[in-house]
C-alpha cells in the first residue's frame, strides 16, 4: 500500500514538472530571444539557450528609446500610489462591515458587490464625466480616483471574509488594554490577515501595472504615458525588431516577478490563528 502511493506520489509530480516545463517554454525562449540580435524573421525552433556572449544591446536600446524609462518610472509612481489607495480604502471599509454594525448593513455591502456586475465600459462614460466635472481629466489624480472607486468592492468582500475569521476575543483583550478602533486594526487584524492583504496586493498591482484601458481613456498628454502605452507603441515601431521587443517585453514584467518572490510566502497562509483562543 505504501509502495502505491509512493508510485502515485511520483507520477503526480513528475506530471507537475512536465506541465510547468511546457508553461515556462514561451517564457524563457522570449528571455533567451531578448539576448540575441534577432530581425525579421524568428527561428522556427524555439531557443531556450541564447547564444554567447550575450546581445546587451537590446536591453541598453530599450530602456534608452522613446523615453521608455520614463514610462517605466510612471507607471512604478502611478501603480505604487494606486495600491496604496486601493489598500486604505478596502481595509478600511471591510474591517467596517466585519466589525461595525449600522441600518442597513447587509444591503449596502450587497449593493456595494452589485457595482462588480458593471462591465467597465458601460460605466465609462460616466466616469469621464465625473473625473471632467471635477477637473482630474489627464492627471494621476483622477486615475487613483478612479482605481479607488472601481477595484474597492472586489476587495472589501474579500478583505472582509478574512476579518471575519480573527476571533473578537483578540480584539477585546486589546480594548481592556486600552487600544483604540484603530490600533486593534493596525496591529491586529492588519498583521493576522496578511496573507490576503499581500495576495490582493500583488493581484492589484499586477493590474495597475498592466493597465492600458484607462490610461489610454483618462489620460492626454504624452509624458504621462505608462509602459503598457509605450509597449504598444514600441510594437509598432519595432514590429520584426523581436529581440529588442522582446528585451522590452522582459523590463515590463520584471516588477511584477520581483513583487511575487518578495510576497510568495506570503500567499493564502492557514491557521494564523490558530492557537490564539484556548477553548
Amino acid at each position: 500500500m505504501k509502495k502505491k502511493k509512493i508510485i502515485s506520489q511520483i507520477c503526480i509530480h513528475v506530471i507537475l514538472v512536465a506541465l510547468t516545463a511546457i508553461c515556462l517554454l514561451p517564457f524563457l525562449s522570449m528571455i533567451s530571444t531578448s539576448f540575441m540580435k534577432v530581425k525579421g524573421v524568428l527561428p522556427n525552433e524555439p531557443i531556450l539557450f541564447p547564444n554567447f556572449p550575450l546581445y546587451l544591446e537590446n536591453y541598453v536600446k530599450a530602456w534608452t528609446a522613446n523615453h521608455f524609462q520614463t514610462y517605466f518610472f510612471n507607471t512604478l509612481y502611478v501603480s505604487v500610489v494606486g495600491l496604496i489607495v486601493n489598500l486604505l480604502i478596502s481595509i478600511t471599509m471591510a474591517y467596517s462591515f466585519s466589525r461595525f454594525q449600522f441600518p442597513g448593513k447587509e444591503p449596502i455591502f450587497n449593493l456595494l458587490l452589485l457595482t462588480m456586475m458593471i462591465p467597465a465600459q458601460l460605466a465609462m462614460i460616466s466616469q469621464y464625466t465625473v473625473l471632467n466635472g471635477l477637473k482630474l481629466i489627464d492627471t494621476y489624480k483622477g486615475i487613483w480616483l478612479l482605481w479607488g472607486g472601481t477595484c474597492v468592492a472586489g476587495n472589501t468582500f474579500f478583505y472582509r471574509g478574512f476579518f471575519e475569521a480573527v476571533p473578537k476575543e483578540l480584539e477585546e483583550s486589546m480594548y481592556l488594554d486600552g487600544a483604540t478602533r484603530f490600533q486593534t486594526l493596525l496591529h491586529c487584524i492588519i498583521p493576522l490577515s496578511k496573507p490576503a492583504i499581500a495576495t490582493q496586493a500583488v493581484l492589484a498591482f499586477n493590474g495597475y501595472w498592466s493597465n492600458l484601458f484607462d490610461i489610454l481613456t483618462f489620460t492626454k498628454s504624452t509624458n504621462k504615458r505608462t509602459l503598457s502605452v509605450a509597449l504598444q507603441l514600441f510594437r509598432g515601431q519595432y514590429t520584426t525588431n523581436y529581440g529588442l521587443m522582446f528585451a522590452a517585453s522582459v523590463i515590463v514584467i520584471i516588477p511584477i516577478i520581483v513583487l511575487f518572490v518578495i510576497f510568495q510566502k506570503q500567499f493564502m497562509q492557514q491557521g494564523i490563528t490558530d492557537g490564539s483562543i484556548k477553548g
